[in-house]
């Protein structure tokens, strides 16, 4: 992800004198899109008091199937994701396993291995008294794939709890690029390690700049950036510090629990950040009374028991199956899909598992006058049934990216040269920057608090700055319901071009925006322009069709 984000910020600020961090938030959505297909640590779904969190299912993003086919009596529908699996081992597109291995008295087995042009798909279970307890996650310490000359090949996957059966299900995926060739690989998984939340009191009542020491070795200190209320909000942000190395994973984060008996978790974010430790940000829906009679505890992973067990399986995956099943056409750019969005279509890809809909993006900041368009709805009408998806970039070098918007292949669909397709994309925010307009006059800034209003697109943006010692605050916000957020303003200064403070957002931010403008030395005219802000605009909803039934 933070790859990701550094080049995709070289490629809409090439030239630019400063980064627009919270810009670049938008883009990050295309990201964070597929993620919302998983469960979340913001809301965790718990199954039987069991769940994977974000910090660890983020070395899974995956499409997760489910087959049913004879002898496997377990519930896999429960897992995220669709039953594309199944609908491949159905069709012989996949090898179907019954292997077996034993170690610690834990038997661990393979039951099918489902690939494509680009990726296969393992489907595992677990079969453990671990199974019993309510832990909150489950993993492998190490899963590792070989292939028959010894090379590893990267591998991804989780388990989850399956309450029916009372075993632990799992979908591993890797890279394999079989190219019509049958190839023999092996799979080895080293130790189980379980996982249970510790929450740790606080003595504390959150204000900007406070520091305290926890009694965790993990996690021994916390500082708070910011507490404020917004819109019947509070959002507390803060800086975790960190004993180790890719801390993350084990999910710390701030819980209250209200003098009504519930825990609030809040939604959290964790923020780009040079400087040490973890930064949070997260925004809980208490009222300020609420906030100030809340208790407050640090929740984090901590390690509860652990087998020392290790499983293996030889297995062979055909690569010429997966190639009878590819359906790829090339697809012809829509006009209006390029004039409103900036997006031009190239190819459409049907696999084994999943559909894939390819297309260029216009990225210039010639492009940002116009608008880039984010779409938070994204789906697949196939012969008029829908089928939802989402925006995912495909590739290991950011120099070759591909942009596609993705689809689990549906288990009810067959023929796939006879559908007609329809890609159905709504709820449209659109990203703007336009430096020949959009500029307001701004009075001399003082102690005090002055306000100047600014019509951008067809609403009104409320600013109001002030000095805060050296440095010039800028608030800005909006009472349009299509207005979103100012993503990062900018002065002109007696013709200098000046850009606030970086600061990074979630990417759901919206509403009032806060900016600090730093050590401003101040002299000549001063103007003000909304920079790169964000709306919603349904006007810039599509169907595009595809292609028609033969």
């Amino acid at each position: 992800m933070e790859q990701f984000r550094e080049n995709e910020i070289k490629q809409h600020l090439r030239g630019e004198p400063e980064p627009n961090y919270d810009m670049m938030w938008t883009v990050i959505e295309h990201e964070a899109s597929k993620r919302r297909m998983e469960p979340s640590p913001n809301s965790p779904k718990r199954f039987n008091k069991r769940w994977v969190p974000a910090a660890i299912m983020a070395f899974c993003f995956l499409f997760i199937g489910v087959p049913v086919f004879a002898g496997v009596a377990l519930n896999w529908n429960h897992l995220s994701g669709g039953k594309s699996m199944t609908a491949a081992l159905d069709q012989g597109y996949g090898q179907r396993y019954d292997k077996q291995a034993v170690s610690e008295g834990v038997t661990m087995s393979l039951h099918g291995v489902v690939a494509d042009d680009e990726k296969m798909k393992l489907l595992v279970s677990l079969d453990t008294e671990l199974a019993s307890i309510a832990y909150d996650a489950i993993e492998f310490e190490q899963v590792r794939l070989t292939d028959s000359s010894g090379q590893s090949v990267p591998l991804q996957g989780q388990l989850q709890f399956d309450a029916q059966s009372g075993k632990l299900l799992g979908i591993y995926e890797a890279s394999a690029q079989l190219q019509k060739k049958k190839k023999r690989y092996t799979l080895t998984a080293e130790s189980l390690n379980c996982y249970q939340y510790k929450e740790e009191p606080l003595r504390l009542e959150p204000h900007s700049g406070q520091m305290i020491t926890t009694e965790v070795n993990r996690f021994p200190s916390l500082q708070f950036e910011s507490v404020k209320e917004t819109d019947g909000q509070m959002i507390v942000r803060y800086n975790i510090m960190t004993s180790g190395v890719k801390e993350e994973r084990w999910d710390p984060h701030l819980i209250l629990k209200t003098s009504k008996g519930g825990t609030d978790q809040g939604v959290r974010t964790i923020l780009p950040h040079k400087g040490a430790g973890l930064l949070i940000q997260q925004e809980f829906d208490l009222s300020e009374q609420e906030w100030a009679g809340a208790e407050f505890f640090l929740s984090y992973l901590d390690k509860a028991d652990r087998v020392d067990g290790s499983w293996k399986f030889d297995f062979d995956v055909d690569g010429k199956k997966a190639a009878e099943a590819l359906v790829s056409s090339n697809l012809q750019a829509d006009s209006e899909l390029e004039r409103i969005a900036g997006k031009s279509l190239q190819q459409l890809l049907i696999t084994p598992l999943e559909i894939q809909v390819g297309y260029t993006e216009d990225q210039s900041m010639e492009r940002m006058k116009e608008g880039s368009v984010w779409y938070n709805t994204v789906r697949l009408a196939v012969d008029g049934k829908e089928i939802d998806g989402g925006f995912n970039l495909l590739g290991d070098d950011s120099s070759s990216y591909r942009h596609v918007y993705q689809f689990e292949s549906p288990e009810w669909y067959k023929d796939w040269h006879q559908a007609s397709l329809q890609l159905v994309l709504k709820d449209a925010v659109v990203t703007k920057r336009d430096l020949t307009k959009n500029w307001v006059a701004l009075q001399q800034p003082k102690k005090e608090k002055q306000h100047v209003q600014l019509e951008v697109e067809d609403f009104l943006v409320k600013f109001t700055y002030y000095m805060d010692g050296e440095d010039l605050i800028v608030e800005s916000e909006s009472d349009s319901p299509r207005f979103k957020v100012i993503n990062q303003s900018m002065l002109r200064a007696a013709g200098e071009d000046i850009y606030p403070k970086m600061v990074a957002h979630g990417p759901s931010q919206s509403g009032k925006k806060v900016e600090r403008y730093e050590n401003l030395q101040l002299s000549g005219s001063l103007e003000l322009n909304p920079g790169f802000y964000s709306f919603f605009d349904p006007e810039r909803d599509i169907e595009v069709q595809l292609n028609k039934a033969r």
